[in-house]
Formats: C-alpha cells, sequence, structure tokens
C-alpha cells in the first residue's frame, strides 16, 4: 500500500486532483514551476520516512457561522490526495449507505432524496393518519473534539501496513503552536505572508488532549466519517433504527414513537461520550413532529415535496445580491458571478421552486 501511495503517477495524480478549481493561486504556481522536481523530492521524503507536514495557515471563515479553519500548505494537500486514494476505498465499503457526507455518488441531494423516502415508507409502515416524528442531532463542536488515540485505534482495524500508519499518525498529530520567541527562530525560513498568519492553533486542535482535526484537511473529511462510523453501526445494529440518516455531525431518526425517539436520544448520547468522546449539541439536539417537513441538508423535506430551507434561501439570495453588485462595480468577473447564480440555481433545482426560480432571476 505504502509503494502506492509514494508512487511518482499516484503522486502526479495527487497533483493534478490537488489544484482543480485552485490552479492560479500563487502556491499552486509555485510549486508548478518546478513540478517535476518537487514531486520527486516530496517522493524521497515519503520513502525515506523523513515528511513531515510544514505550518497551518489559520483563517475564519462567517459563511453560513464563523469557523476556524487550518488550511495546510499545497504540497501537503498532494500528499493528502495520494493517501486518502489509497485508503479511502477501504474504509468506504464499510461505511453504511445513509452516511452521505464527503462521499462518491452522495452528497445533500442524494440525501435529501432518501430523507422524503424515509417519510414516504414511514407513512407507508403506520399509515397516513398517523403522526411520525423525527430525532434530529447535531454534535457539539465535532471536529475539534475528535479523539487522536480513538481515532488512530479505529484506523488501525483497517490499515496493517506500519509505514502507512505512520503517515497517517503525523498527519494526524503534527501541528506547532507558535509563539514569539519560535516565530523569531523560523524567520529566516517563512514568506512575509506566513509569519504574519501563523497563530495560535488550539481553537482548532489541543495538543495537550491530543485532540481535533483541521477542517481544511482533506484527510479530515474521511477520517470524520470513520470516527462517526462508529455511531452509524450503533444506531443501525444495535438499535435497529430503519430510518436513519448521517450528513457529517447532522443526523436523523424517524419514527411514529415519540417517547422512543427520546429513549435512543439517550442511548445515542451516552454511546458518543463513552465510546467516542463527543457531546450532543444541547439545542440542535430535540424530537419534533414531521408535519412541517424535516430539515435537513439545506431542504424542508416532506413526504411529497421538497422545499428550501429558508435561511439557506436567504444567505444564497444576500450572496448573490452581493455577486451582482460587485459584477456591476467591475470588481469581479462575469464568470465568476455566473457561477454563484449557477450554484442557487442548482440548489433550487432538486426543491418544488419553479415559482422560486422565477423570482430569485427575474431582475
Amino acid at each position: 500500500m505504502y509503494k502506492k501511495i509514494c508512487s511518482f503517477e499516484n503522486l502526479l495524480k495527487s497533483y493534478r486532483l490537488a489544484r482543480k478549481n485552485n490552479r492560479y493561486k500563487q502556491s499552486v504556481c509555485r510549486f508548478d514551476f518546478f513540478l517535476e522536481s518537487n514531486l520527486f523530492r516530496l517522493q524521497q521524503e515519503l520513502v525515506t520516512g523523513s515528511y513531515t507536514t510544514k505550518p497551518y495557515k489559520h483563517f475564519v471563515v462567517t459563511d453560513p457561522k464563523k469557523r476556524q479553519v487550518a488550511a495546510p500548505d499545497f504540497r501537503d494537500r498532494v500528499v493528502q490526495h495520494a493517501l486518502v486514494s489509497a485508503i479511502e476505498p477501504i474504509f468506504d465499503k464499510g461505511f453504511i449507505n445513509d452516511a452521505f457526507a464527503c462521499r462518491k455518488n452522495k452528497g445533500t441531494h442524494f440525501a435529501q432524496k432518501r430523507v422524503k423516502k424515509f417519510l414516504q415508507a414511514a407513512r407507508s409502515v403506520h399509515g397516513k393518519d398517523k403522526e411520525l416524528y423525527v430525532l434530529k442531532c447535531d454534535i457539539k463542536k465535532f471536529f475539534p473534539s475528535i479523539s487522536w488515540n480513538i481515532l488512530l485505534r479505529i484506523i488501525k482495524r483497517k490499515i496493517t501496513c506500519d509505514r502507512t500508519i505512520s503517515l497517517i499518525e503525523k498527519i494526524v498529530t503534527f501541528h506547532e503552536v507558535y509563539n514569539d520567541q519560535s516565530l523569531k527562530t523560523r524567520n529566516s525560513q517563512l514568506s512575509l505572508f506566513e509569519r504574519d498568519n501563523l497563530l495560535n492553533p488550539e481553537e482548532v486542535v489541543s495538543i495537550s488532549e491530543r485532540k481535533g482535526l483541521p477542517i481544511g484537511n482533506l484527510t479530515s473529511q474521511l477520517f470524520a466519517n470513520v470516527y462517526l462510523n462508529e455511531l452509524d453501526q450503533f444506531v443501525k445494529n444495535i438499535l435497529r433504527e430503519r430510518w436513519y440518516g448521517r450528513y457529517m455531525d447532522d443526523f436523523l431518526v424517524i419514527s411514529a414513537d415519540k417517547k422512543h425517539l427520546f429513549e435512543i436520544k439517550e442511548k445515542i448520547r451516552d454511546f458518543l461520550w463513552e465510546k467516542l468522546k463527543l457531546t450532543l449539541h444541547p439545542k440542535k439536539s430535540f424530537v419534533q413532529n414531521t408535519k412541517d417537513g424535516v430539515c435537513f441538508v439545506g431542504y424542508r423535506i416532506f413526504y411529497d415535496h421538497i422545499l428550501i430551507k429558508g435561511s439557506t434561501l436567504l444567505r444564497m439570495q444576500k450572496k448573490l445580491k452581493k455577486r451582482r453588485k460587485q459584477l456591476e462595480k467591475g470588481l469581479i468577473s462575469p464568470e465568476k458571478y455566473t457561477a454563484c447564480a449557477n450554484s442557487l440555481a442548482g440548489h433550487l433545482k432538486h426543491a418544488s421552486a419553479y415559482r422560486l426560480k422565477q423570482f430569485c432571476f427575474s431582475a
């Protein structure tokens, strides 16, 4: 396996994946200028075991909510693509069908169709006059709470190659914490941009507690699914819940028994803490009637139709309006505005929103 990860062909393919939609960024162009020598150097570091990750770039995004993001260096993204291409098929075949996030042929549109089918199936089993309920749960500070020790223990059940495990451990656990003195000693090795943007990563990962995965890592998406696959297996195989689905750390269970949903909520709460050291979000974990639809992956889902979730629509409309003003002032290209408009149109396409689409694009 490790030989496949380190092969020049795999690294070249991974480079092409890593630069997708980012071809003209400064870091990509810098790597691309000496592409062959950079890939050979990266291959040599992997083969000899001397590879280590470079410092992350930390920044905050506020759309749709405030998040602390740690983005890896471009060369590290190449390595992550090379690693994921080798190990993802091993883990993916063990995932349940209704784990929707960051998987081929899944995603938000597949998720909303599955939830609609859940409602139709429950209605068929219990009758159209029977009230249906949904347990919706969200995990509090999911990515910063992932335990490195538990994650690596889960990964080692499937991956037996020692060198691959060593590489995974480097990616998961290597996070430098910078202070003024350490910056002074590294100034000659870092660009001015990097020096100005190095922040303490404690809000992203906790080195002392050995927990947390940077959202910006490609591997974090896969490892998050690996981590919560433990929950999926518990709900499907131990609790035997029929209508269960999960999109990253948001998950739901549909049932006609309201009391039963409160009971399994407590069982899930106990399992998450005892086995994965995770906690349910107190304000985002609740049981409600499905008569007003099930809010999931940006949609409000009913058994016979699907609407756009109000907050999602307002956010996308606000963004489109902002892009339109930027286009009129010449601040962005027509292509960038079109991409934003197509994003909204694509989201509306998968809902009962014909007139809404006309309204949004009439101006």
